[in-house]
């Protein structure tokens, strides 16, 4: 992390374990202020529990916790002054929707910031920008599950914290209102003085809001960076099985040099790479088998047979409108490509491809880190 301190969030070599399960281990990654940090990865990586290690909702085993230039490892949730949105979204059922939404801003230590004003004009606010105004009146009852964080969301965002922390802030939402939303919290929140911690599942998610993302699995920190290099850099191959739509597909082989070019092989594939990853490769330590990973967009139908092309059967078709994805038996691999201008291809039948090595990925075999 930087040397000179930002007066956002810092996470230092944190450890959280629960029993006998490592939850959070040597965590480290810091949210400068104005920025969102999107933090992602599958169930159980430790996304919640860094939410909660946060806003003093659990307390680390090791390691340090600083918000707005003040250590708050071992502060109580009222003396941090974050605002967190609950992933099962935490509502009071005896209050309607704009009292749930008001409820954090009325709180004993938030009394002297907001007054009844205040408080009503940030209400309407946030209920506006989540389409929920018509709504104010009902309760948590009367709602469904994506009304009900729309709530919590609000809920969140209507105070004016050190720190937002965002677990799965729209997950239940339908797939229109998700969108559209992703887009307005984005603006809302780099828009503030503050840093955001945005958790989710959804890689895509996490890459289409983020400034940087932090890769979680396993609670250990797999990869911290922007969207573009996450993307298309994955430090290692499990953040590459994590991370895209569909995720980069991996083959394992070996490297060949043939004719002054650097070709990845295996028993159904040949592969030519770029000449910086051949410096790249040339100038340090790998094993002799490797991992290539390679985007489904870079997978591309042709006809006939060339020296450059192999045979893929196919598995499945799955039409999405403006593309379809396209799932095949390579060799002893099922890979995934992404068509945008593609026929129906039915099961079974038998597809000449070619993989394009420009923007490949190569891993070490032994070690599965990129090279």
């Amino acid at each position: 992390m930087e040397t000179n301190r930002h007066h956002g969030l810092w996470l230092e070599r944190i450890n959280k374990s629960f029993a006998a399960i490592d939850a959070i281990r040597d965590l480290s990654f810091d949210a400068r202020p104005g920025e969102v940090v999107a933090v992602t990865g599958p169930s159980g990586a430790g996304k919640t529990s860094t939410c909660r290690l946060v806003a003093g909702l659990e307390t680390p085993d090791s390691g340090t916790v600083s918000v707005a230039a003040r250590e708050v490892t071992r502060l109580p949730p009222q003396m941090r002054d974050v605002s967190i949105m609950f992933e099962s979204f935490a509502l009071y059922p005896m209050m309607n929707v704009a009292d749930n939404v008001a409820f954090a801003m009325r709180a004993p230590t938030r009394t002297a910031r907001y007054n009844e004003a205040a408080i009503d004009r940030r209400v309407d606010e946030v209920l506006a920008l989540t389409e929920m105004s018509e709504l104010r009146e009902r309760l948590p009852h009367e709602l469904s599950g994506g009304q009900k964080q729309r709530v919590a969301l609000c809920r969140a965002l209507a105070l004016e914290p050190a720190i937002y922390l965002m677990d799965e802030p729209i997950s239940h939402l339908d797939a229109k209102l998700r969108h559209k939303l992703r887009a307005a919290l984005r603006r809302r929140l780099v828009a503030s003085a503050v840093p955001t911690l945005w958790c989710t599942p959804d890689s895509m998610e996490a890459l289409s809001v983020a400034d940087r993302v932090a890769v979680l699995i396993d609670g250990r920190l797999q990869q911290f960076d922007d969207p573009e290099a996450i993307f298309n850099r994955p430090a290692n191959t499990r953040v590459a099985r994590l991370v895209g739509d569909p995720a980069m597909n991996l083959l394992r082989g070996s490297l060949v040099h043939e004719n002054g070019a650097l070709l990845f092989r295996n028993e159904a594939v040949v592969v030519t790479l770029p000449e910086e990853t051949r410096a790249k490769i040339e100038g340090g330590k790998h094993s002799a088998e490797v991992v290539l990973g390679i985007r489904a967009t870079d997978i591309e139908i042709v006809s006939g047979a060339r020296k450059d092309t192999c045979k893929a059967k196919v598995y499945s078709y799955e039409p999405f409108g403006k593309y379809a994805i396209v799932s095949a038996r390579l060799g002893e691999n099922t890979i995934k490509a992404k068509f945008f201008h593609a026929s129906r291809e039915d099961v079974e039948d038998v597809l000449s491809i070619r993989l394009h090595g420009a923007k490949a990925v190569v891993f070490d075999g032994a070690t599965e880190n990129a090279i």
